[in-house]
């Protein structure tokens, strides 16, 4: 988790991940009712449990609505397999009517989420529609056997909590229903048992999840709270953004050691593109996804003290839909959403390289 790397800003192209291998992936995902991948298929959400195991959301032209579809891995996206979608539109754009994120906990346990919440607990076989949680689910995440989701209900935001393998939702009554002001991709971190969770551009964290505390960091005046990321229970980065304006706004870290009971602040992001989504895969390790008339991914290989560019599409600022790692060498981005064009972007070595994925 703490190999020093050398990091590069190229990408890889021309990676072909479907083909030969392709019918022997559908194979062993029979039992999950799997098929060939759609043709035409587009992202807009993807998720990991391993470095093996993968699954993602998107569409593919159909004859019949809704076209939603979801795709599955067992080898960490060389090859890829069509599964059952749940009954139910694709978002044009995140916040409009439809799925926009699909998580999950383990091989059996999943979610698709957005204006309506969708479950499976059999691998993806089946998808139940899940009427517990009002709202627009904004984010949506898990670990240790246990399942977040924050809900857009007439402009509040209020946090829902089940055990991951079964649907029994109930309010977070620890953690405060606040006015909307933030709320998105990058709300709800999770490591372990232990999670962060933003409110309100307040961080709320808990080792556990049975007690929640508010943290005392601030960002500067005006600025908001973007995501944090967590190398660990302990060690955690907050990302800030402000002042924006020309394509940029100016980012911020800063640092705990101690889960959040203190923070420091860090040397500061790139300014290029309009706020942020922060992973911190490793103790070193910290990378910003972001988007304005070009879509970025930065890379800080001390801590956030310096960085440089790891990844750079000239697409017009499309920007991501989804961004995270797996594991420290395993990570994931999707740029720009289904209707205006969308691609899954791979690395399974730290960072140093992306490629776009062939379904």
């Amino acid at each position: 988790m703490t190999l020093k790397r050398t990091w590069i800003s190229t990408i890889a192209v021309g990676l072909v991940l479907a083909g030969s291998g392709a019918a022997a992936a559908t194979a062993a995902l029979a039992g999950a009712g799997a098929g060939p991948v759609p043709p035409g298929f587009r992202p807009i959400s993807a998720t990991f449990v391993s470095a093996s195991d993968g699954w993602v959301l998107g569409t593919a032209p159909c004859a019949h609505q809704p076209c939603t579809s979801v795709v599955r891995t067992t080898d960490g996206g060389r090859h890829w397999a069509g599964i059952p979608a749940p009954r139910y539109v694709l978002s044009v754009t995140p916040g409009n009517p439809g799925l926009d994120g699909i998580r999950f906990a383990d091989t059996s346990d999943g979610f698709a989420f957005g204006s309506q919440l969708w479950s499976t607990h059999n691998g993806g076989r089946t998808w139940s529609h899940v009427s517990q949680v009002p709202g627009y689910v904004v984010d949506l995440e898990t670990s240790a056997g246990v399942v977040y989701a924050a809900s857009d209900k007439a402009n509040r935001i209020t946090i829902y909590r089940s055990p991951a393998g079964r649907d029994a939702w109930t309010r977070v009554g620890a953690l405060p229903s606040v006015r909307n002001s933030y709320g998105g991709l990058g709300t709800i971190t999770l490591h372990g048992t232990a999670g962060w969770i933003i409110l309100g551009n307040h961080l709320y964290s808990s080792p556990t999840g049975a007690h929640w505390t508010r943290d005392s960091v601030r960002c500067p005046a005006q600025w908001g709270m973007a995501g944090v990321g967590a190398y660990s229970s302990s060690r955690i980065t907050l990302l800030c953004v402000g002042n924006p304006g020309l394509g940029q706004t100016q980012k911020a870290l800063y640092a705990s050691a101690n889960g959040g009971a203190t923070f420091s602040r860090v040397g500061p992001v790139p300014s290029g593109g309009d706020g942020g989504v922060l992973a911190e895969p490793t103790a070193q390790h910290l990378f910003v996804a972001t988007s304005s008339g070009a879509t970025w991914i930065y890379v800080s290989a001390n801590g956030g003290r310096t960085w440089r560019d790891a990844l750079t599409l000239d697409d017009g600022g499309k920007g991501w839909s989804d961004f995270g790692f797996t594991t420290a060498r395993q990570g994931l981005a999707v740029e720009g959403v289904p209707s205006i064009g969308s691609r899954l972007y791979l690395t399974w070595n730290a960072g140093r390289s992306w490629h776009p994925v062939q379904f």
